[in-house]
């Protein structure tokens, strides 16, 4: 099996809407010993496509509507903050993480004092079905934004991976896949990097329903590869000041092609079918034994 290597460019510098993001990633493979080859996984922040998109808000400029400042006002997100979600997004539901997530959050702190100011500057999130997933707070990010600005997620993950892949390989002339990845929220209270838009590569790979070791047909083995590669991408990339928006994945097993899946509807609604599965087993606890 051919080895598996994540390296990360770590001289790639700030990106700003009018830069060639494409160029300098090439360019910075070159000067760091990582001459692109066929088949590479180029791995992207959202944030740096973003940047390079231009789509990122002057807070200042935003005016909030009656339903962003209700919300606003329930929630402790600012004003702003909700309008730019509600125009980006359909809200589904909020998350008050300062009441019930503040004790884990603290206990992991790595400057308890910051920590709070962390938690009272965005004490909620706001759940949210953008671009067909569920995320939070519609990726409408101020960390590792400009002063007074907002970064939000690029228009058209999809598009914006395709058009990536298509210059590379066009200036190299090599057979790439391209993932441009995002921080969110997990079911394990945490963050892990997932795959938002990605060209070249089949986001999902399935063995469903083939035959197992004993020969029983397998429940399950629906691999969310794009997802995998962005998680182990983001060893290097960091969430602080780390500076490393692009890694190259090589030696992966993928299969070509695809976008990434618009699933938000099917969670929806299996999150719909356990609420009410949940309620059916609590009746049954009434009944005798």
């Amino acid at each position: 099996m051919e080895e598996i290597t994540f390296n990360g460019l770590e001289n790639i510098g700030l990106i700003e809407e009018g830069d060639d993001l494409v160029q300098r990633i090439v360019d910075t493979c070159d000067d760091e010993g990582l001459e692109i080859k066929d088949d590479d996984v180029i791995v992207i922040t959202s944030k740096v496509v973003s940047m390079y998109e231009g789509r990122y808000v002057d807070l200042s400029d935003v005016d909030p509507g009656l339903r962003a400042k209700t919300i606003a006002k329930s929630t402790g997100i600012l004003p702003e903050e909700v309008e730019l979600v509600l125009q980006e997004s359909e809200v589904i539901a909020s998350l008050p993480v300062s009441k019930f997530g503040e004790d884990y959050i603290l206990q992991q702190a790595e400057n308890e004092d910051r920590a709070r100011e962390a938690l009272e500057d965005l004490p909620a999130m706001l759940v949210t079905k953008r671009n067909g997933r569920l995320c939070t707070n519609a990726g409408v990010d101020r960390s590792n934004s400009p002063e007074g600005k907002a970064t939000l997620l690029p228009e058209e993950p999809n598009e914006s991976a395709k058009e990536i892949r298509e210059r590379i390989e066009k200036i190299t002339g090599k057979e790439t896949a391209v993932i441009i990845t995002d921080s969110e929220v997990s079911i394990r209270a945490g963050e892990t990097d997932n795959a938002i838009g990605c060209s070249g590569i089949n986001p999902v790979e399935s063995d469903f329903g083939a035959d197992d070791l004993f020969g029983t047909p397998k429940f399950g083995g629906v691999d969310l590869k794009a997802d995998e590669i962005a998680s182990a991408a983001a060893l290097h990339f960091g969430q602080t000041s780390e500076r490393v928006p692009v890694v190259i994945g090589r030696g992966i097993d993928y299969q070509k092609g695809g976008r990434t899946e618009r699933d938000s509807e099917m969670v929806k609604k299996g999150l719909r079918e356990a609420v009410l599965s949940s309620l059916h087993l609590d009746l049954l606890k009434m009944l005798p034994d």
